[in-house]
């Protein structure tokens, strides 16, 4: 998750020109079709347009598809400092209570617990204001966290300590190597430029006997192919790459990590990302209003046995070095 500071307000309106709506259709093959990050292969099949679901922008995006390892892509090729454009100041949030913190924590929390380690050194990478690293005890947690967003970071170091979260990406924090017992990507490595990277660096840095958790949207799940660019957790253009569990097992086993638990389940994002979905397939004002009351109260289920069934629209999951 990105933020920069106030300081860039000029730079990012330069490159917010830049990349208008003519701009965008006038892109290069070149820079359309820039390196997949996980294959390195530039042939791609145009999939859907999606818009940004914030509606910070009107612009349309492209969501593709990798002909090397078929993960998806959003178009164009965006800079942190362009997409920081698409964090609005409320992306964040106020300040909530420790009470919060911890309820809404608690299904992350409850998933670390399945790794069967109890304590030691954790690294949340896209850690936001830290809330995940501060639901967990902090008497038998030595807390991390790494984020490039500076209103977050310092959020965040003022409950976990200066010296604790690094503003920057994963690159920047040079950690020495087997030097965390567990490492998690909640939500974030969707929104990486170079989720190859971020991944071959995590293996460095996790001990040995150490787990990685990786929570993020299932490309392959049925409500991509239901909604398509209407999809809530296509989140376009903040979510740059989009991983199905197939494509996601390869690029892990290909960085030497094995998959050790996974699920499709889960109630914090799955019956929120259909509903979301539904209200913007639905969007005419009186009679898609109506339809969308009718069909709300049986989301909640309908989702539950299709996710519970392995197509749901989350996918989390620990694995281990090999």
């Amino acid at each position: 998750m990105r933020r920069f500071s106030k300081n860039n307000n000029k730079r990012r309106k330069r490159a917010r020109i830049s990349l208008t709506t003519e701009g965008m259709e006038s892109l290069s093959q070149t820079e359309r079709r820039s390196p997949c990050d996980i294959c390195g292969c530039v042939e791609l099949k145009d999939l859907y347009v999606a818009q940004d679901r914030l509606g910070s922008d009107r612009r349309q995006f492209t969501i593709s598809q990798c002909g090397g390892c078929g993960v998806l892509r959003t178009f164009p090729v965006m800079s942190d400092i362009e997409l920081a454009e698409f964090y609005p100041e409320e992306y964040w949030g106020e300040e909530p209570s420790k009470e919060w913190i911890v309820r809404s924590q608690s299904e992350k929390t409850s998933f670390l617990d399945e790794t069967s380690i109890r304590g030691g050194r954790i690294l949340d990478l896209g850690c936001g204001s830290g809330y995940f690293l501060r639901a967990l005890d902090g008497s038998r947690w030595d807390r991390f966290g790494v984020e490039t967003g500076s209103a977050a970071v310092e959020a965040a170091r003022r409950h976990l300590g200066d010296e604790k979260v690094i503003e920057g990406s994963l690159g920047d924090s040079h950690f020495d190597d087997d030097s965390f017992d567990v490492i998690t990507f909640w939500s974030s490595l969707e929104h990486m430029n170079h989720p190859g990277v971020a991944l071959h660096e995590a293996h460095r840095i996790l001990k040995a006997d150490g787990r990685l958790i990786i929570q993020l949207p299932n490309a392959g799940g049925y409500q991509l192919r239901l909604f398509k660019g209407n999809w809530f957790a296509l989140d376009a253009p903040r979510h740059r790459y989009h991983f199905s569990e197939k494509v996601l097992r390869r690029f892990l086993s290909e960085n030497r990590f094995a998959i050790e638990k996974i699920t499709f389940s889960s109630k914090e994002h799955n019956a929120h990302a259909l509903r979301q979905s539904l209200k913007s397939k639905l969007s005419t004002p009186v009679v898609g209003r109506a339809a969308y009351l009718l069909i709300k109260p049986f989301t909640t289920p309908v989702d539950t046995l299709i996710s519970n069934r392995g197509h749901g629209a989350t996918i989390t999951l620990i694995a281990r070095k090999t």
